[in-house]
């Protein structure tokens, strides 16, 4: 095989590696996971329900490929909820790949590849069950159409309807996000060449047309035939005001990026300055668009109020790209060099320091886990001194050493951990232990039609619904709901947050029965019930 069948087969590998072995761990995965289920369930595949409710915060794509995948196995597996994940990141991959082929390099593009494979926060996000991946991928179909038709190669019209399928997709994915961060980065693409007025080229009409009926086909069978309470424009304002302005969960000041994406980066972030500067100082048609595609996404969601380390993912196929220009501007394969090898030994002289101190660090610290066998921490301890030790020796005298095997080590690292670490890891990150005693001691009392409340838990009662196939709990998180809902003369049950039960009248206490006790998402947790008065 070639390198860029090999280096596919490599990210696929690394994608795809024991994505079985482990359940749907906090705080995304179980959503939707049971999300998909449900639709398995009770057939409402127009408009998401999750733990037996509506569900206005996410469009039903990822749900329905979740459910899709899952149909030949009769049920939502660990397997089957990743699986559209690591598809989605293997397309991005080969994305990159085109991209780097056609406008740089062979050797470029399979680099590019390999970066964005080990890049830590892409590997995790190609095997989660979270819908970043899969947006991604589509925002990055829609930039690759763009890219190729800029560059000469795609006829405008054909190129503007790919971009605007994939964008409505996209949408479909995860809301009007889908539509905004490959359209800004268009727009202002064009506006850094001087170039704006190409867009009448691209689809200008039959493009945003395509869109509104790819969008406007499922807002149409949701609003007819979904629930009556559901409404599409209450979604939209859910995305816009309370999630992008005022910030619902996840609320961070602006600098938030700065702080968390030099480590999701890893084991490239060093590498990063240089790969901005040299495309900043050559900015050919290649490098112009990297640098707008890479800022436009930290910027965008830096503004927003609403931040997550994993919303920045669209990001790094450019900084893969630009990471890659870089090591082969300095490694002789780009005659239009233009910038001083000192970028990459300093770089990997940092990293290569780091990675010593961390892995004389990790043994020491992993034995305040108790639940990390003392084995792992020694494995990994070591394999991040010799990666350090070989990058710290190698940097002066052989760069592409000095790059190339800290990477090969974090591959290797990951590939360890999903073997080895995150099995070990179930036990303490899994709910389906205390799920599934919640199922068998509340058996008797919801076939006599009681409910079990769930009592300020944030997500945990999704969890709970998932892995006892449907039981669904009354959420909230006031005091007097779990006050009324166990005062009833026939007792009552409910999860509940161990911590706040103090709050509950005095008589109310000597009433209860602690049945079962766990600790799950920083969280307290006890399962208890009332005495029938």
């Amino acid at each position: 095989m070639k390198p860029k069948h090999w280096v596919l087969v490599l990210a696929a590998v690394l994608f795809i590696c024991n994505i079985w072995g482990y359940d749907l761990w906090a705080p995304d995965e179980p959503f939707f996971g049971e999300g998909a289920r449900e639709m398995l369930s009770d057939g409402q595949w127009l408009v998401t329900h999750v733990n037996g409710t509506l569900n206005t915060h996410k469009p039903p794509l990822f749900f329905w490929l979740i459910a899709l995948v899952s149909l030949p196995f009769g049920a939502v597996t660990s397997f089957t909820a990743r699986f559209p994940s690591v598809l989605a990141g293997l397309t991005t991959a080969i994305l990159v790949l085109q991209l780097g082929r056609r406008y740089a390099s062979e050797k470029t593009a399979v680099l590019a590849v390999f970066i964005l494979a080990t890049s830590h926060m892409f590997w995790d996000k190609a095997r989660s069950v979270q819908i970043d991946a899969l947006l991604c991928c589509l925002i990055w179909v829609g930039l690759t159409a763009f890219v190729f038709w800029r560059q000469g190669d795609l006829p405008g019209r054909r190129a503007g309807l790919i971009f605007w399928s994939a964008a409505a997709l996209a949408v479909l994915a995860k809301g009007p996000v889908g539509l905004l961060v490959p359209l800004g980065i268009v727009l202002v693409t064009l506006l850094v060449d001087r170039g704006l007025g190409r867009w009448r080229e691209f689809a200008p009409f039959s493009g945003p047309l395509l869109f509104a009926l790819i969008c406007g086909a499922w807002v149409a069978a949701a609003t007819l035939w979904g629930p009556a309470e559901y409404s599409v424009w209450g979604a939209l304002q859910e995305h816009f005001v309370d999630r992008g302005l005022h910030g619902m969960h996840h609320a961070q000041p602006w600098w938030y990026y700065a702080k968390v994406m030099p480590p999701q980066m890893l084991p490239w972030t060093f590498l990063v300055p240089g790969g901005l500067y040299l495309a900043w100082r050559r900015r050919d048609p290649l490098d112009r668009f990297l640098l707008v595609a890479f800022l436009f996404v930290v910027v965008f969601f830096s503004i927003s109020t609403e931040k997550r380390t994993l919303y920045v993912l669209p990001a790094y196929p450019a900084m893969a790209l630009l990471v890659a220009r870089l090591l082969g501007a300095v490694w002789g394969w780009d005659a239009r060099a233009g910038i001083s090898r000192q970028w990459v030994v300093a770089a990997q002289t940092i990293f290569g320091g780091i990675l010593v101190l961390a892995g004389t660090a990790v043994p020491v610290i992993s034995q305040r886990f108790p639940e990390i066998p003392s084995w792992v921490g020694f494995t990994v301890g070591g394999l991040l001194l010799i990666c350090g030790l070989i990058t710290l020796l190698a940097a002066r005298r052989n760069l592409q050493l000095a790059v190339l095997f800290p990477a090969a080590g974090f591959a290797l690292g990951y590939l360890f951990v999903a073997v080895f670490v995150f099995p070990v890891a179930n036990e303490s990150k899994s709910s389906r232990q205390f799920a599934g005693v919640i199922a068998g001691e509340t058996a008797a009392a919801r076939a006599a039609g009681q409910r079990v409340m769930a009592f300020d838990l944030g997500n945990l009662p999704v969890h709970y619904a998932f892995y006892t196939d449907g039981v669904y709990t009354l959420e909230t998180d006031r005091i007097e709901d779990l006050e009324q809902h166990l005062s009833g003369a026939g007792g009552g049950w409910a999860v509940a947050n161990a911590q706040r039960l103090e709050e509950l009248s005095p008589g109310l206490r000597s009433r209860l029965q602690i049945v079962a006790t766990t600790r799950a998402s920083r969280r307290d947790v006890a399962l208890l019930s009332t005495r029938a008065e």
